[in-house]
């Protein structure tokens, strides 16, 4: 099977994952790595003007959401792959690549689909039970809770298209999980170059909604409601 087409552009982001050879751990202990990952996407900021949204390092591979206004996405990820296996080598004493094949990328054109992507890459720790909660993992640039970086990441993804303006709403909203449906239909759409929401087992197309956290708290406390006034309506008259 020939290697899958590259989607260059610069007008929307992009979310990219690598893993190591036979999704063993890389070679240095995931603190040093953390390291080498900064210091590579600081430069490819610098020299590229790119846009980092998110990164999420795990023991072995690492999800990020970026966006390349020179419309360069492989030569971005060349870089970012060739530095950090030329450091881990030379900390590591290791011959070989670090990474099991090439990257992997899925272009993000709708709003939805960046937002659920934000969400997805950071909820990974937490996903594998590492944390319970996005802002406790210490290697996440999560940008508004995460450890301070050399780049700024600032930006949220859309995040105020869905009126989560503020840093308390964002991050109620990060920690509300998908449910199994919705984690599955965003691992799916990630697979292709260009993203689409997946399927469940009736084949119908799962779309996770960008919930503000108070309309969650309006419909849980409506629902607690309506129960009973039902429950008591045969007792209510309006004439």
């Amino acid at each position: 099977m020939g290697r899958r087409k590259t989607l260059r552009t610069n007008k929307y982001p992009y979310h990219v994952v690598a893993r190591s050879h036979n999704k063993t751990w890389f070679p240095l202990p995931i603190k040093q790595m953390w390291r080498v990952y900064l210091s590579a996407l600081e430069k490819v900021v610098r020299d590229y003007n790119v846009k980092i949204y998110a990164f999420t390092l795990m023991n072995n591979h690492f999800h990020l959401m970026l966006e390349t206004p020179m419309a360069n996405i492989d030569e971005v990820m060349y870089w970012v792959m060739k530095m950090t296996t030329l450091e881990v080598q030379k900390k590591a004493g290791v011959l070989n690549s670090i990474y099991g094949g090439r990257y992997k990328s899925s272009l993000l054109t709708k709003s939805s689909y960046r937002a659920n992507t934000y969400k997805y890459i950071l909820r990974n720790p937490v996903k594998a039970s590492l944390v319970s909660e996005v802002q406790m993992y210490p290697y996440s640039t999560c940008s508004l809770f995460g450890p301070e970086t050399p780049f700024s990441n600032s930006e949220l993804v859309d995040l105020f298209a869905f009126d989560l303006y503020r840093a308390s709403d964002a991050l109620e909203w990060l920690n509300i999980s998908f449910n199994t449906d919705e984690d599955r239909s965003i691992s799916q759409g990630l697979l292709r170059p260009d993203f689409r929401y997946g399927k469940d087992s009736r084949n119908r197309i799962v779309e996770p909604e960008v919930i503000h956290p108070k309309y969650i708290k309006y419909v849980s406390l409506w629902e607690e409601i309506v129960p009973i006034q039902n429950a008591n309506s045969n007792q209510i008259s309006l004439f």
